[in-house]
């Protein structure tokens, strides 16, 4: 298959990157985080559901293969307000250090959680409405429970795809 550059303005896109590969109903632009946030950039609110079932376990299933198989699946599985970050996370192009060993420890809606102050705080309470909380750490089979080493995943649902936008 052949690809096309196309120059807009002074910015190349590679037509396999802008093509059907990351739709922008999927995948349109972030907008800008309010200053003194956690996040640098907020999820675009185009598309946005209320998480159910189906989208649950996707983002569920994303999280207990985030950092672990390849860059392309991680901008795949991210909205775009993270893709700076899942670039440089991949600059090694190896997987994380220490995600083998990653297990899903479980979710809920992000507004039950205390950490929907991060999300608040940078895009309103829009996006804490719509927002999943995934909960993923080092698999812990002896008390005492390290609960300082379990991560958050923060995902939304856009058009019926679980895509996460920040890890806190």
């Amino acid at each position: 298959m052949r690809r096309i550059a196309v120059l807009i303005g002074s910015t190349a896109i590679g037509a396999g990157a802008a093509g059907t590969a990351y739709p922008p109903s999927v995948y349109p632009p972030p907008v800008e985080a309010r200053p003194g946030g956690g996040l640098a950039a907020c999820p675009n609110q185009s598309g946005l559901e209320t998480f159910g079932v189906a989208a649950t376990r996707l983002a569920v299933g994303i999280a207990d293969t985030y950092d672990r198989h390849s860059l392309r699946s991680d901008l795949r599985n991210s909205d775009r307000a993270w893709w700076p970050e899942v670039r440089r996370t991949w600059r090694s192009g190896k997987p994380g250090r220490g995600v083998t060993y990653q297990v899903v420890y479980g979710s809920e809606p992000l507004s039950r959680s205390g950490y929907s102050v991060i999300v608040r705080s940078s895009c309103g309470s829009a996006l804490v409405a719509k927002s999943l909380l995934v909960n993923i750490g080092p698999r812990q089979t002896h008390p005492p429970y390290c609960e300082a080493c379990i991560s958050q995943l923060f995902f939304v649902d856009r058009r019926g795809r679980a895509l996460i936008y920040y890890l806190y």
